[in-house]
C-alpha cells in the first residue's frame, strides 16, 4: 500500500486477456477449465463492451468483473452457470434484458485487502442503476463447503455462514455487499469439487429501478457528499488520532459517500505533547507529522474507495508556515491545496504565511474547490474557481466562536449564491483545554445551494446538530447546476457585466 501511486478502474481490453488467463490459472488449479479463452472474452467484450471492467494499481491488472444483460424470464432459479452465459457462448446476452448477471469477479491475490472487490461491486450498482435494470444476479460459489458437506446440508452451511459461525471468503463477502442469498444452486458449476458443485444465487434489488418508460442517465449525477464533525479530545499518539480517521472514513463510505471533508486543524490535539513550548514551537512540532497524516489519508481514499479532503494542517516549507490540506483521490493520487489568506491571530501567533496558490481539482465526481476557512470570506476566491468550472467548493474550518463560524457560515453561502455551485462546510467541536491558542470550537457543519425552484428555498440542504460530533450524508445534483447556469431565475453566473469589470489572478 506504501508504494501504491495509482489505482484505477478501467474497461477491460482484448489485450487484457493474458493478464486475466494468468491470475485465473493460478486461483483456480482445481478446475479443468480454470481461465477464460481468448475467443470467449473477445466475444464477451463485442458483446457488452460496459460490462467488462478491470482494476489496474501501477498499470498492472489487480482484479477485473465481467457481466452481461439478460432478460431473466427466461430463465429460473435453478439454472446452471452453462445455462446462463449460453453455453460460455454469451448468446444470452440481450441489451434489452432486465437483470445484469455477474459472469465473473477477481481479484489478485497481490492485492487482497485493498477492498477492490467492494469497488468491483459497487461499479456493478452503479452500472444497474444506469441502465435501469432490476438488479444484479449470479452464481456464489461455497469454495469451503467440501469441509463441511458430511455434515451439514448446503442451507444448513449457508446459515451458519450468516451467522458467522463458519468462514466463507466468497460468501461473507457478498453479505457484507448488501447481496442476500435468493436459493441453492445444483450442479451450478461443472467441475468445482470444493463447493461439491453448489453454489448460493445471490441477489441485489435496485430500487431506482421503473419500468422502461424513462431513458436511464448517461452518466452519474448525483454526488454524495459525507462531512465529519470532529470533535477534539486528548490523544496519546498520531496512531490514535488516524484511528479516529479510520472510524469516520469507514463510516461515511458505508453509506457509498463519493467524498469525506475533515475540518481545518482537527489534529491540533497532538500539539498537548508540545504544550511547554511556546505558540509559534508547538506548531511547527505538529507540522512534523503531516507528510504521514497525507499518506494514511491516501491509503484510506484508495481502500475505502471514496475522495477524501483532509481538511487541513501545518506543513513547513524552506523554513516557512503554511496552513495546507490534501485531495486524497480514490484513484490513489494526491493534489495539495493551501491556504491564500491567514487571520490576524494565525499571523501573530504562530507566524503563519498565507499562499500564492489556487486552483480547481478535476475528480470522478465533477471539478472542484477547496477554501480553507477565512479564505471562504474573500469572494473573489470563489468566482476564480467558479471561473474554471467549479461545481462543488469544499470549506474545512475552525472557528472558537458563533461569531467566527457565522461568518463562515454566511459567507458559504453567499459563494453558492453567487457562483451557482454547491459548497459543503465541516469543523471541529469541543474544547482542549491543554493546547494554547485553540482552546474551545464552535462548528455547524453544513451543505448549502444556490436559491432557486431547483433547491431548498433556504439554500440549505442539510445541517448537522451544533457542537455535536457527527457526520453529515447529503446529495447533491450536477445536473440542477447545469440546468440553473442557462435556465434559472436568476443566472449570477451568466450575467456578469465582464464589459466593465473582471477578476483575475496575477501569474
Amino acid at each position: 500500500m506504501d508504494n501504491i501511486d495509482k489505482i484505477e478502474l478501467i474497461y477491460l481490453k482484448i489485450e487484457d486477456h493474458k493478464n486475466i488467463e494468468i491470475l485465473m490459472n493460478d486461483e483456480y488449479k482445481n478446475l479443468d477449465d480454470s481461465s477464460w479463452s481468448l475467443k470467449e472474452f473477445s466475444t464477451l467484450l463485442k458483446k457488452f463492451p460496459k460490462g467488462q471492467v478491470g482494476i489496474k494499481i501501477d498499470g498492472e491488472l489487480a482484479g477485473f468483473a465481467l457481466s452481461i444483460v439478460v432478460d431473466y424470464n427466461k430463465f429460473d432459479d435453478s439454472h446452471t452457470y452453462k445455462e446462463i452465459t449460453g453455453n460460455y457462448s454469451f448468446d444470452t446476452h440481450d441489451d434489452n434484458g432486465d437483470t445484469l448477471y455477474g459472469v465473473d469477479v477477481f481479484v489478485s491475490k497481490k492485492f487482497r485487502g485493498l477492498r477492490l472487490g467492494r469497488r468491483l461491486y459497487e461499479f456493478r450498482q452503479e452500472l444497474c442503476e444506469e441502465l435501469n435494470l432490476k438488479g444484479i444476479l449470479f452464481g456464489g460459489r461455497l469454495p469451503n463447503y467440501k469441509e463441511y458437506s458430511d455434515k451439514l446440508s448446503p442451507k444448513e452451511y449457508i446459515s451458519k455462514v450468516r451467522e458467522r459461525e463458519i468462514y466463507d471468503p466468497v460468501l461473507n463477502f457478498q453479505l457484507s455487499n448488501d447481496f442476500y442469498v435468493k436459493r441453492i444452486l445444483k450442479n451450478y458449476l461443472e467441475g468445482d469439487v470444493d463447493s461439491c458443485e453448489y453454489a448460493s444465487l445471490l441477489a441485489w434489488d435496485n430500487i431506482y429501478y421503473s419500468k422502461p418508460s424513462k431513458v436511464p442517465m448517461p452518466q452519474k449525477t448525483v454526488i454524495r457528499l459525507g462531512l465529519i464533525q470532529w470533535q477534539v479530545r486528548p490523544y496519546k499518539n498520531i496512531d490514535e488520532v488516524l484511528e479516529q480517521a479510520e472510524f469516520f472514513v469507514d463510516a461515511v463510505s458505508n453509506y457509498r459517500s463519493d467524498f469525506a471533508l475533515f475540518p481545518e486543524f482537527f489534529n491540533a490535539p497532538l500539539m498537548a505533547a508540545f504544550n511547554h513550548l511556546g505558540e509559534a514551537e508547538a506548531i511547527r512540532e505538529l507540522a512534523k507529522f503531516t507528510p504521514k497524516f497525507k499518506d494514511e489519508f491516501s491509503r484510506l481514499a484508495i481502500a475505502y474507495n471514496i475522495n477524501i479532503i483532509t481538511g487541513s494542517m501545518p506543513e513547513l516549507v524552506d523554513g516557512d508556515l503554511y496552513n495546507v490540506g490534501f485531495v486524497c483521490k480514490r484513484d490513489g493520487s494526491i493534489e495539495k491545496y493551501s491556504k491564500m489568506h491567514v487571520t490576524p491571530d494565525e499571523k501573530k501567533v504562530w507566524g503563519l504565511k498565507g499562499s500564492n496558490e489556487i486552483k480547481t481539482f478535476d475528480t470522478d465526481c465533477g471539478k472542484i474547490g477547496v477554501l480553507i476557512c477565512y479564505d471562504s470570506e474573500f469572494p473573489e476566491l470563489g468566482r476564480l474557481l467558479a471561473k474554471e468550472g467549479m461545481d462543488i467548493l469544499f470549506v474545512p474550518f475552525l472557528t472558537d466562536t458563533q461569531n467566527g463560524y457565522s461568518r463562515v457560515k454566511i459567507c458559504a453561502q453567499a459563494r453558492a449564491v453567487e457562483n451557482e455551485c454547491y459548497v459543503a462546510i465541516a469543523g471541529c467541536v469541543g474544547n482542549l483545554p491543554k493546547v494554547a491558542n485553540m482552546d474551545i470550537q464552535y462548528a455547524q457543519s453544513a451543505v448549502f445551494t444556490p436559491c432557486d425552484f431547483a433547491f431548498p428555498p433556504n439554500g440549505i440542504k442539510a445541517e448537522s446538530t451544533p457542537n455535536t460530533e457527527m457526520i453529515l450524508v447529503a446529495d447533491v445534483d450536477l445536473e440542477l447546476l447545469k440546468e440553473l447556469h442557462s435556465l434559472g431565475s436568476v443566472t449570477n453566473l451568466k450575467d456578469r457585466r465582464t464589459d466593465i469589470y473582471e477578476i483575475e489572478f496575477k501569474k
